[in-house]
């Protein structure tokens, strides 16, 4: 005979998970809810046959012949959405605002909880991102000065190139950390010391091998931590957290001291703090803002100039082409953001860079809050919601032949540039990216003053592959 306490714990354990297989009424196609773990299986066997959780959810997408697909991870429900009509509507509508509160971005948060920016929620989120975005202006940020700041550090990048034009260097390595230092001018008044940096942007590169968007095993399953530290990434986490804060708190102390010259954004925040007329202004959320700062600039830029690069080398045609433009428009003069309006054909060449090696092809996450209907499908609140966009660029509606490179594209019938609206490099809406200013000044600047000085080749004889190793 079966114990009573024994019973009282199956009944409600087998009730559980024969319920937790249920998915809502008209939510949208996707794979198999099991129990406990939900579609988290084939979700993880899919993103390691091809490549990216971006590429998975594509497939699966495909197989179920939607444009909203719906799956459960553990315990969390997860939709991914792909399709313009449907990425637009989660970017602009006012319920997809919010960031999801879960077990990994409060890992990411140095375990504080609607912290930040990025991950910030309701009020504080607007409070901050306001103040960030204006008192960053306010020390020159997307200004002149900044241009100075971007040509200033092209001048080393040039040098460093010639020092070591001998020898193999990973130049994407080389521009992330060019890109750090001049944000980190404006945050903190100062460089980053190379080792630090070097050290710091290595750690950024392990996490985003380790994790997906979605958060992978460790935000769905958390008390993994204690069993697989490393395999989950939690050891991997923790040690960019003790990195990062060391020195972000350094930076804090020597400007709490006065030993930083000048203006900068710790400065005000400081100063904001010490006004006491907003209790959200503390010195932890002062940390958790500048790990965002960091985290924002430290890879997308450096990994679109990698791209860039990689097809002027691919295509000896494109890269004659784009030298001849800078030649003849402003010959051995340091470029300038101005120039962009110029050098058409330059410029339309990086906009097909943007499309054709989508850096961040699937946007997020964004945390539903209340009921939504998209594509007739209803998604229930506090579901997770990811768009798809890098498939919006190769969308044969939107775009002639898009699997073929094509600068042309953006270029209209009068040899103007053209703008288009189907890129979302940098989002849309409330939570667009605040640092554009910065990536667009700086991926232009770099890649016109070094295509100004050197032609690219291969030197033995192998040319490289330019399929995109996507970030999980």
């Amino acid at each position: 005979m079966i114990p009573t306490f024994l019973l009282l714990f199956i009944v409600p354990l087998i009730l559980y998970a024969f319920f937790s297989t249920i998915k809502p009424r008209k939510f949208p196609p996707g794979p198999v809810w099991y129990p406990f773990i939900g579609s988290s299986g084939v979700l993880q066997k899919m993103t390691k046959e091809y490549g990216s959780e971006w590429r998975a959810c594509l497939e699966l997408s495909r197989q179920y012949s939607t444009n909203v697909l719906g799956m459960k991870l553990s315990r969390e429900m997860l939709v991914v959405v792909s399709g313009e009509k449907n990425v637009r509507q989660v970017f602009y509508d006012k319920d997809y605002d919010a960031r999801p509160d879960n077990f990994f971005a409060r890992l990411r948060c140095l375990g504080n909880k609607n912290m930040g920016i990025t991950f910030a929620n309701g009020e504080k989120w607007k409070i901050h991102r306001q103040f960030a975005v204006k008192n960053l202006k306010h020390v020159g940020y997307g200004k002149t000065l900044m241009e100075s700041e971007i040509q200033n550090e092209l001048s080393r990048l040039l040098e460093y190139l010639k020092e070591n034009n001998s020898k193999p260097i990973n130049v994407v390595n080389i521009l992330s950390e060019s890109v750090v230092n001049i944000l980190w001018k404006y945050v903190a008044g100062e460089r980053i010391q190379e080792d630090k940096l070097k050290h710091l942007l290595g750690l950024f590169r392990q996490r985003g091998e380790a994790f997906t968007i979605a958060g992978g095993l460790l935000n769905q399953i958390p008390w993994c931590r204690y069993i697989i530290p490393g395999l989950s990434g939690y050891s991997l986490i923790n040690r960019l957290n003790r990195d990062i804060s060391s020195i972000i708190e350094e930076a804090i102390e020597k400007h709490k001291n006065n030993e930083v010259k000048g203006k900068d954004f710790i400065y005000l925040f400081l100063e904001e703090m010490n006004a006491n007329r907003d209790p959200t202004f503390t010195e932890e959320q002062l940390k958790i803002v500048c790990l965002d700062f960091l985290i924002a600039g430290s890879q997308t830029s450096s990994n679109l100039l990698g791209f860039a690069f990689l097809k002027a080398l691919r295509s000896q045609e494109i890269q004659q082409k784009i030298y001849e433009e800078i030649d003849t428009l402003i010959g051995d003069r340091l470029p300038c953001w101005n120039d962009s309006d110029r050098l058409i054909y330059t410029s339309a060449f990086l906009q097909e860079v943007h499309r054709y090696y989508p850096i961040v092809p699937m946007a997020g996450p964004r945390l539903l809050q209340n009921d939504a209907s998209i594509d007739g499908y209803i998604i229930p609140k506090g579901a997770t919601v990811l768009m798809s966009v890098g498939d919006i660029y190769f969308d044969p509606e939107l775009w002639d032949d898009p699997h073929v490179f094509k600068p042309e594209r953006f270029i209209d019938e009068s040899g103007m540039l053209k703008i288009s609206e189907h890129l979302y490099t940098f989002g849309l809406g409330r939570r667009r990216c605040p640092g554009d200013s910065l990536a667009k000044s700086f991926i232009f600047i770099t890649f016109v003053g070094i295509l100004q000085k050197y032609r690219i080749h291969v030197s033995n004889g192998t040319i490289p592959s330019d399929v995109p190793c996507i970030e999980r």
